[in-house]
């Protein structure tokens, strides 16, 4: 119950604090998703000490830099990196583990404080959390975040997306180290259900939501395609579903449009990034609709409008606004932007100069204030001279009835510049050459926008929050 809750949250808070640790210290928690991971979090923002979010599938000496960069002091951890922590523990102070080992016991710890709540001031502007990235065009980067950013984040969810009861249940699939750990609090602080998976196992899903009547998945595209392309899919009965939600990377068009005809109009997409504590637009499940309304359906190839309370423009090298249609670089502004990067005040000042969040990210905005992004601003493609973004490729061979995922991607060419590669995994039962899918784009793109490279895989590779490592793609070309 959320009583029983509370009170471990309290006494896991109150033994932290009984170490010495004051408030601001760091805190690294290195989990799958679990209760133990949940209580974790939560605890560290009631006593004010700052979250280390630890991406579980790091690398051991990735791990202890993000450790060291931080300042953590204590590594609480999941009984599944008993090794991995074994390697880095002379990094931290204390070492707290669920489960046996050579660590101090999680739950002879918790239950060592007292079930009050932690005498500690916590204020929105507080450092709540260093959220770190991914990594996937360099060195991680400590994220700043605030209790204001977590908490604006949260209210927003709650106006615009979610219309909770204490009836609903959530089904958490995604890493409580990414986004579900911000998705889950509008469900906690209108009390309904939670359930956690510490994996993504697509039948696991299909049962959970069928047997205990899930009415809300929190996901990203790749795991809902994952459900889509499943073959037993059908065999489940998913109709308690009234809310999928998905963020952390684009969706081609076509696929959003299965969905739709799969689950029904229960869609909601979220844009954003850490930076931005997920948050920056969003097309609502009332926008994901096919009725044959060209515009309507056109708006599905966007990130949807700007969150009440957030402002979003789209720029041109100078930081000078571009009207309606023209590409850009997105830049926004509001209480969910970080505060910055964590002892790097050069890169800080770099990517929010002026007061704007400069996101990386690619696009244009309609008449209309619908943002649609194009790509991230270090995957564009230069071929011959030739300006080429993966996204548009992506989308035009996600349109072939193979094609069940696809990353595009330059390869370095000494005549070119880049050669345009794809990836490609089939659906299930297709059969199909590179030549079949080098004649589709023939009839569909322009001549220098084509791939002149495809090749097959079982998957692609991805980070822990679903998106796709094309550097990974890059090196294996």
């Amino acid at each position: 119950s959320y009583r029983e809750l509370n009170l471990r949250i309290n006494k896991l808070a109150n033994s932290l604090l009984s170490l010495g640790l004051k408030k601001g210290d760091r805190v690294g928690l290195l989990f799958h998703n679990s209760l133990a991971y949940l209580e974790s979090y939560l605890a560290l923002y009631k006593a004010g000490l700052v979250w280390v979010r630890l991406n579980a599938r790091l690398h051991p000496s990735e791990i202890r830099g993000i450790i060291q960069d931080s300042g953590a002091q204590i590594l609480i951890h999941g009984p599944e990196f008993v090794e991995t922590v074994g390697k880095i523990s002379p990094d931290v102070r204390w070492v707290i583990q669920k489960g046996q080992g050579p660590g101090m016991d999680y739950e002879d710890f918790l239950q060592k404080g007292p079930d009050q709540e932690p005498k500690v001031d916590v204020f929105l502007n507080d450092l709540s959390d260093l959220w770190y990235t991914s990594g996937t065009t360099g060195a991680p980067k400590g994220i700043m975040l605030t209790h204001r950013n977590i908490l604006t984040c949260t209210q927003f969810l709650l106006c615009d997306v979610y219309d909770i009861s204490q009836e609903d249940k959530l089904l958490t699939v995604g890493a409580l180290s990414h986004a579900g750990s911000v998705r889950i609090l509008p469900f906690i602080i209108r009390g309904a259900t939670n359930y956690l998976h510490s994996h993504f196992d697509p039948l696991k899903t299909f049962k959970e939501i069928e047997t205990s009547k899930i009415t809300d998945l929190s996901t990203v595209p790749t795991i809902l395609i994952g459900l889509m392309d499943h073959p037993e899919r059908s065999r489940f009965n998913l109709s308690s579903l009234k809310r999928i939600t998905y963020a952390g990377s684009p969706m081609a068009v076509e696929r959003i449009k299965e969905a739709l005809r799969i689950f029904g109009p229960i869609l909601d997409q979220s844009y954003g990034q850490a930076e931005s504590i997920i948050t920056i637009t969003h097309l609502s499940r009332q926008e994901h609709i096919l009725n044959g309304d060209p515009d309507r359906e056109r708006r599905l190839a966007s990130a949807g409008r700007e969150y009440p309370g957030v402002q979003v423009k789209v720029v041109d090298e100078n930081d000078q606004p571009l009207s309606s249609g023209q590409i850009g670089e997105v830049i926004t502004r509001s209480d969910l932007v970080m505060r910055g990067y964590w002892n790097q005040p050069d890169k800080t000042e770099e990517v929010l100069r002026g007061d704007w969040l400069h996101t990386g990210d690619i696009g244009y905005m309609d008449e209309d204030g619908y943002l649609y992004l194009v790509d991230r601003k270090h995957d564009k493609i230069i071929t011959g001279g030739l300006n080429v973004y993966p996204r548009e490729v992506e989308e035009v061979l996600s349109t072939h009835p193979g094609v069940a995922q696809v990353a595009v991607f330059g390869i370095d060419d000494p005549l070119w510049g880049e050669v345009i590669t794809a990836a490609v995994v089939l659906r299930e039962g297709i059969r199909a050459t590179p030549e079949d899918l080098m004649q589709f784009c023939k009839e569909r793109l322009s001549g220098y926008k084509r791939p002149k490279k495809i090749y097959f895989l079982e998957d692609l590779p991805k980070n822990l929050y679903g998106k796709v490592l094309r550097k990974e793609l890059k090196k294996g070309s």
